[in-house]
């Protein structure tokens, strides 16, 4: 009896138990967030103390858009002296993304030692354009439970974009 028992709870473990199997993430669990490569053509300058890749709502018209009421998302620092940075917004973010349409897709740099929200203290150095049309920010969409990829940019030290009004240098 003693010997049935010990086997029958041997066999209720060794069968019962399928072991720990990882459970796929559902749709549902999915953040919305983005994902692309940063590349940097040039020099770096030796004065910047930070970059940041920076989400805005609306396009920056004026020195009061570049606001906590426009930003939707900034990264983590990058990098100096890096040529290329691959990024996700799942990964590292300072406010992380929602999902939504988003107008003005940024890198930015600043000679400030710790994170300023002023327009003056700020260098655009890269834009994000759509279907590589330059005479004109592009916009993404970012759906609910989705990682949109291939949001790339390119900062050109040599060529920076046109700045929006009230930017620093």
């Amino acid at each position: 009896m003693k010997y049935s028992l010990i086997a029958i709870i041997f066999i209720l473990i060794f069968y019962g138990c399928g072991g720990i199997d990882p459970s796929p993430i559902s749709i549902s669990e999915q953040k919305p967030g983005f994902s692309g490569t940063i590349t940097f053509l040039g020099d770096w300058p030796l004065d910047v103390k930070r970059t940041h890749l920076v989400v805005f709502k609306d396009i920056l018209n004026s020195p009061d858009d570049f606001s906590i009421l426009n930003i939707r998302y900034v990264s983590l620092e990058i990098p100096s002296g890096v040529s290329t940075y691959n990024y996700n917004s799942l990964d590292s973010s300072y406010i992380p993304i929602k999902e939504g349409e988003y107008s003005y897709i940024a890198v930015v740099q600043s000679k400030n030692d710790t994170l300023s929200l002023e327009r003056k203290d700020w260098f655009v150095i890269g834009l994000y354009y759509n279907n590589n049309d330059t005479t004109k920010p592009g916009k993404i969409v970012i759906p609910p439970n989705t990682l949109t990829t291939g949001i790339n940019i390119i900062c050109d030290f040599n060529n920076p974009p046109p700045q929006p009004s009230g930017g620093g240098k």
